[in-house]
């Protein structure tokens, strides 16, 4: 049960619909319930095969794009709303008596609140957390109104522990740790580039929706340090859209405009982008986990990112790329990138390191394999504390 599934993009459409697909190949009876999007955002990629779901989706009431600056988590967010939402749900969930509901975002209101409230005694109850919060008044009064609705799952997870260190004060419950999955085949070294953006160049790739918290100001600004030392010899890809696009294209200016390729909202192409560049960079300053770093490791492309706690979790400082501190610091994010454009033979290892870590840990089957375990504990009575060794204390 997901506020965000397609045709809106993001990581928790992808999340969801990975396990969706993947918990379905292993056997299981699959629904997604979700909203219709009151407006379908545009995709550059349209034209480009989307394979058709091995599961059920069910839509009900209306899913409305909401981007409030400097509330929540400073991005844009999608909130189902509707007449007899909750007496919907009530009746499906009695209909189809489901084993597990799983519940994506459970303090994005008021959707999962409903599925929760109308969750029946026999069904398990499972949420999972995505985001990391800062700290502030918006997340009091969020975090005081949802309480209760978190209070009653039966179980917690979080993408990673990062996600639990800015839940507590808010949440104060047990957490484990299940991360995101990744589509390693569809995520791959051998997606073909795209032609047009090939040449005698190298390219940087930015994937990000375009909000504050994605630092693409930063990476404009990286760049233009790139391009006055080396012209028009390394290139800026941006793949992405959303509330601040005019004011990004605005900073990028005449100067840089012919040498930055804005390729819009991407869904399924997107591994064909990140196989056009030489190394990935996004200057995010909040993130839970990092899907985007993911996908361009899964596809053997080094990073350079900022040292955040849900990346420093992903990925290992000289390993599969460069983290970089403090963050939105246009001139460090230039100097790794530098080092990175200037040898080839270090871009082929970090790239090949991630893809490693990619394959080893978060493909889909591993991560799906870990989440059927969880729901078999909960349902035979046993709380699964062993997802995390890190998972926190009940208050």
């Amino acid at each position: 049960m997901t506020d965000f599934y397609y045709p809106s993009l993001g990581g928790i459409t992808e999340h969801v619909d990975g396990q969706a697909r993947e918990l379905a190949n292993r056997g299981h009876e699959v629904t997604v319930i979700t909203g219709h999007l009151v407006h379908t955002p545009p995709v550059s990629d349209d034209a480009v095969h989307v394979p058709e779901p091995n599961f059920e989706i069910v839509r009900m009431g209306i899913a409305i794009p909401l981007y409030v600056p400097y509330w929540g988590n400073n991005a844009q967010t999608l909130h189902t709303y509707g007449p007899r939402l909750g007496q919907q749900l009530r009746t499906l969930f009695r209909e189809r008596g489901f084993d597990v509901v799983h519940v994506h975002a459970p303090y994005n209101p008021p959707f999962p609140a409903w599925a929760i409230d109308q969750c029946p005694d026999e069904t398990i109850c499972v949420a999972t957390f995505h985001s990391v919060f800062p700290q502030s008044t918006g997340m009091d009064i969020l975090a005081e109104w949802t309480r209760p609705w978190i209070e009653r799952l039966d179980g917690r997870i979080c993408v990673s522990e990062a996600c639990i260190g800015s839940l507590a004060p808010y949440y104060p419950y047990a957490y484990d740790v299940i991360p995101n999955g990744i589509d390693a085949d569809h995520f791959s070294p051998d997606a073909e580039p795209v032609a047009e953006l090939l040449g005698g160049h190298q390219n940087i790739v930015f994937c990000g929706r375009f909000d504050p918290r994605n630092g693409l100001d930063t990476m404009i600004e990286a760049y233009r340090l790139l391009h006055a030392e080396r012209g028009d010899q390394v290139r800026l890809v941006v793949i992405g859209d959303g509330p601040l696009r005019k004011i990004y294209r605005r900073q990028v200016g005449a100067e840089l405009a012919p040498f930055v390729h804005f390729a819009g909202r991407l869904n399924r192409s997107r591994p064909n982008y990140l196989t056009s560049g030489s190394i990935f960079c996004t200057p995010c300053n909040r993130a839970s986990f990092g899907m985007v770093l993911l996908e361009a490791m899964s596809c053997g492309r080094p990073v350079v990112a900022s040292r955040i706690s849900g990346f420093q979790l992903l990925m290992e400082d000289g390993r599969q790329g460069y983290l970089v501190h403090p963050g939105d610091s246009a001139e460090l994010h230039a100097a790794a990138l530098r080092r990175l454009l200037d040898d080839p033979n270090l871009r082929a290892r970090m790239g090949a390191e991630g893809r490693r870590t990619a394959l080893e840990t978060y493909s889909w089957p591993r991560v799906a394999a870990t989440l059927e375990a969880y729901y078999t504990d909960l349902l035979a009575g046993e709380q699964p504390v062993w997802a995390s060794a890190k998972s926190s204390l009940a208050s």
